[in-house]
């Protein structure tokens, strides 16, 4: 027995209790069971069994048959240093025929060692692993559910791995079918809810493609506490080694929104995600309701977005340690704030040369153009070439919105269809006329440096007769 597996393995074996068996099966229980590389005791064994059950069969002995119809593993232990020691041949070569039909291994655990300096050692638990028709330099069937909290979660699969190469793992190739179910995502701290997923995987341990679909009930960011469901179909790359991903396309459904992205989830120390985002058919209330603490989105609106988004391995709340770069349109926003349309109603109606609204007026609901390029770092975004219109008046600038407290601070230039003294209407167009000629600009009625402070939710609009006030 320990010839055969010394042969099999190319490593040194060592038994600590063996025991042969005759009734009813031919076979033997073997325990405290080491597989070495390494002359040092002090390094670890590459397998290290706490039981091996064999059980052969009368027929295929007296038949001259090289096949063991069942092996159970207990207590096994797989690990994979960076540097494979070469292998040890301490008996003649023989050619190796014998196949096992079923082999069982519930609870084996897989350690693989880091490649770099300062990244981690991966492991992976099999509460459940099952291999079939394991013969040398064949693939091998499995049936198994895996644990790695770190990159996979909790999953099920099925398929083929191998041949397995030793000093190459990462070239080990792997192919089949997969499942989660009801993962909890809560473990991550930043976002929660339930996973679920199937697809296919095919490839190799360093180099997978994985595709499938993937669905998340009550998907949230801890820190605002607004779920949604999520939906999405996904293709990538794995490398099982070091634990890295490219994702070259994933499609996401959230409410009325979808979010085209492509990126990758890599690093030693810490996984930095890097995502390039296309919202071409998204809206505004839907991203605000996931990023944003209050219940009601302030504002409604068909959404095109492109941004590059970066999350570094930092120890900050989400909001804080996200990173993006990009542009983004809103056409027909609407604030949901009444306080806040009725201002905008009041401003639209000015820049007409309408007047304050009056009557049955009041109410109407005014929409806006928002454009801008925006770049959030530190919870702080700030907005460049940021362009608001509504119907009558354009409103250019910049400044800088706070993700953290949601406080406003843009600063621009108001441009009205209007002159000043008609926008002011009443007894003021009288003493405003002269000045009339002083602001016209442009083809405009009047421009006016404009600021806008509050919160996006309640924003408060100045207006000032000096030019330079605000810098614009």
């Amino acid at each position: 027995s320990v010839v055969s597996l010394e042969q099999v393995s190319e490593t040194d074996v060592q038994i600590g209790k063996f025991h042969m068996l005759f009734v009813p099966h031919p076979g033997y229980i073997a325990q405290d069971v080491t597989f070495r590389r390494d002359s040092a005791l002090s390094n670890r064994p590459l397998v290290r069994l706490a039981k091996i059950t064999c059980r052969g069969s009368w027929l295929n002995l007296l038949s001259f048959r090289h096949r063991i119809p069942r092996i159970e593993l207990e207590g096994a232990q797989f690990y994979i240093p960076a540097h494979v020691p070469p292998g040890i041949r301490k008996h003649p070569q023989a050619k190796i025929t014998t196949t096992v039909t079923d082999l069982y291994a519930n609870g084996t655990v897989l350690e693989i060692a880091p490649r770099q300096e300062g990244s981690r050692t991966v492991r992976f638990d099999f509460p459940e692993l099952g291999l079939s028709n394991l013969a040398k330099n064949t693939p091998i069937h499995f049936r198994t559910r895996v644990i790695n909290k770190g990159l996979i979660g909790r999953l099920s699969a099925a398929g083929t791995v191998g041949p397995l190469v030793l000093k190459k793992v990462a070239e080990t190739r792997i192919d089949g079918n997969y499942r989660l179910n009801d993962d909890d995502l809560s473990t991550y701290k930043l976002i929660a809810g339930i996973l679920s997923a199937d697809g296919r995987f095919q490839g190799t341990l360093g180099s997978a493609e994985v595709t499938g679909r993937a669905a998340i009930r009550n998907f949230e960011i801890t820190s605002n506490r607004h779920a949604v469901e999520l939906t999405g179909e996904y293709n990538t790359v794995v490398d099982g080694i070091k634990g890295n991903v490219t994702i070259q396309s994933a499609t996401v459904r959230m409410l009325r929104s979808i979010l085209l992205a492509r990126g990758s989830v890599r690093g030693e120390k810490g996984k930095i995600l890097s995502l390039d985002i296309d919202g071409g058919q998204a809206r505004i209330e839907d991203l605000l309701h996931l990023f944003v603490k209050a219940d009601r989105p302030a504002l409604n609106g068909a959404l095109k977005l492109q941004a590059h988004v970066v999350l570094p391995p930092k120890q900050e709340p989400f909001l804080k340690r996200v990173q993006l770069e990009g542009n983004f349109r809103i056409d027909g926003a609407e604030f949901t704030s009444p306080r806040t349309e009725e201002k905008l109603d009041e401003l639209s109606a000015r820049a007409l040369g309408n007047g304050k609204p009056k009557g049955e007026n009041v109410s109407k609901i005014v929409t806006a153009e928002l454009k801008s390029d925006v770049k959030l770092e530190g919870g702080l975004a700030t907005l460049s070439k940021a362009v608001f219109a509504v119907p009558g008046a354009l409103t250019s600038g910049g400044g800088t919105f706070n993700v953290l407290d949601e406080k406003i601070d843009l600063r621009g230039k108001l441009a009205m269809r209007a002159s000043l003294s008609r926008a002011a209407g009443g007894m003021k167009s009288v003493l405003l006329m002269p000045l009339d000629p002083f602001f016209k600009k442009d083809g405009a009625g009047a421009v006016l440096p404009i600021r806008i402070l509050g919160t996006y939710s309640h924003p408060a609009f100045r207006l000032s007769l000096t030019k330079s006030r605000y810098g614009n």
